[in-house]
């Protein structure tokens, strides 16, 4: 359907046609009075022409520079004053026109902020870059993952950097830059990083896009460490269930069943002598069973550890509260306490007992002097660290000290440290230690990014 603004400039034209041709005709009839007069009415014609193009003209630009930078005012209605002489049809037309295009620009960004709050909302970090290696945006895992800890200007202010480059993530792995740039969308590569305070285990993955043009990758770093943990964890979990369920439903018949015998021996026509010895067999059968049924007991703690009630609690509270309850007359325990305020999301009580474990066993282990500290890592992770100076742990025990059931000790359980990993995988976090025998020990408690 043809606009009906587009009948004012068809009828400037015409009309600036007809007084023209009308002028010539005038002029060659020889009525020259008549032909001014209508030389007039061209010149007026000619004029309404261009103050109509040039108000047109005026009017485009303003509609160009709205699209351009996405300005929106409301000038265009065929209400407004500033555009008289214009048509109504064709200030409503460009109205129209920008609220649509406003409307779908709101869309589109609404549509845009929802993917990428959804893309910092995920604990997988995730950047995109170009071929010539320039990073073009990441998400908040990806900054706190790969955020390099600069210290600027030899100060003691330690502050984040962020990569603008894949080749800048080579303080974070060296292998990296080159596994981004020879990343296939089909590839999935492991990655281990041992960071200043953590163990950490990437899984690599990418894939590739087109947009406006432009060859874009995109890749994920997934850390799988504490997923594999937490699967070895369950996996420990199950089968502690498994063996305490059969251990208590074979030794509780045996008990009960030599306390019975014993309290029948009298009725048995036997002389005293070998009464005497059948109780006391009878008794260190039913004294083992207890013994083992409470061995059992102490392992149920690990497959049915309540869940953590968080709340925020003061570090340096939490440590000086552990010191007064577990300081001795040898007066080994000691404490380096932040120089500001932290405050980390746990459990008071759980958080109590790993700290008491790790002390004990620093003792266990021959420690004269244990520290308690807390900080955050360049990283800006919180932690709570147990540092000793005791005999240390051998390299190839350090791998297992926190499986089930094993125990350097004469006599140990080797729940102690199942525990401590236990509830430090129940609050989102981690326990790492590092060890050189003679050295002593340092196990350090890392919780969670709370943002």
């Amino acid at each position: 359907m043809k606009p009906h603004w587009s009948h004012t400039p068809l009828l400037l034209t015409t009309a600036l046609l007809a007084s023209s041709l009308l002028t010539a005709w005038m002029a060659v009839q020889g009525f020259y009075i008549n032909m001014c007069l209508a030389a007039l009415l061209t010149l007026g014609i000619a004029w309404a022409v261009c103050r109509y193009m040039k108000r047109t003209s005026r009017l485009m630009e303003q509609f160009v520079q709205s699209v351009r930078y996405s300005e929106f005012p409301e000038a265009f209605g065929s209400n407004r004053t500033t555009h008289q002489g214009l048509p109504p049809e064709l200030l409503d037309s460009m109205q129209e026109a920008l609220e649509h295009y406003r409307n779908n620009l709101q869309q589109k960004e609404s549509r845009l902020l929802y993917l990428q709050a959804l893309a910092n909302h995920i604990d997988t970090a995730i950047l995109v870059y170009t071929p010539e290696g320039n990073i073009e945006w990441m998400n908040h895992a990806a900054t706190y993952l790969l955020a390099t800890a600069v210290n600027e200007q030899q100060a003691e202010t330690w502050v984040l950097k962020a990569p603008k480059t894949i080749d800048d993530l080579h303080h974070f792995h060296p292998d990296l830059p080159k596994q981004l740039r020879a990343l296939h969308p089909d590839s999935l590569q492991v990655l281990q990083v041992k960071q200043q305070e953590e163990l950490t285990q990437l899984a690599l993955s990418g894939m590739e896009f087109i947009l406006q043009g432009r060859h874009l990758t995109i890749a994920s770093l997934k850390n799988i460490h504490s997923a594999l943990d937490n699967q070895e964890t369950q996996a420990w979990q199950k089968l502690i269930r498994v063996l305490t369920h059969e251990i208590m439903n074979s030794i509780t018949p045996i008990v009960s069943l030599a306390e019975l015998m014993e309290r029948q021996i009298n009725q048995l026509p036997v002389d005293e002598q070998d009464k005497e010895d059948m109780r006391q067999m009878l008794a260190t059968i039913a004294r083992r069973g207890l013994a083992l049924t409470h061995f059992v007991d102490s392992y149920r703690e690990v497959s049915h550890l309540p869940q953590p009630l968080l709340q925020p609690l003061d570090a340096t509270s939490l440590l000086e509260d552990v010191l007064r309850f577990m300081q001795t007359t040898a007066n080994d325990l000691h404490l380096n306490l932040p120089p500001a305020p932290l405050r980390l999301l746990a459990d008071k009580g759980q958080i109590e007992q790993v700290l008491i474990n790790l002390i004990k066993n620093a003792r266990e282990n021959d420690a004269q002097y244990i520290t308690l500290s807390a900080g955050i890592t360049p990283t800006g992770r919180t932690f709570l660290r147990v540092t000793d100076n005791g005999t240390g742990i051998d390299p190839e025990v350090q791998e297992r000290i926190f499986i089930p059931f094993f125990s350097t000790k004469p006599g140990g359980s080797g729940i102690g440290l199942t525990l401590a990993r236990q509830i430090m995988h129940q609050h989102g976090g981690c326990i790492d230690v590092r060890s050189c025998p003679g050295e002593g020990s340092t196990f350090t408690l890392l919780f969670p990014y709370h943002t």
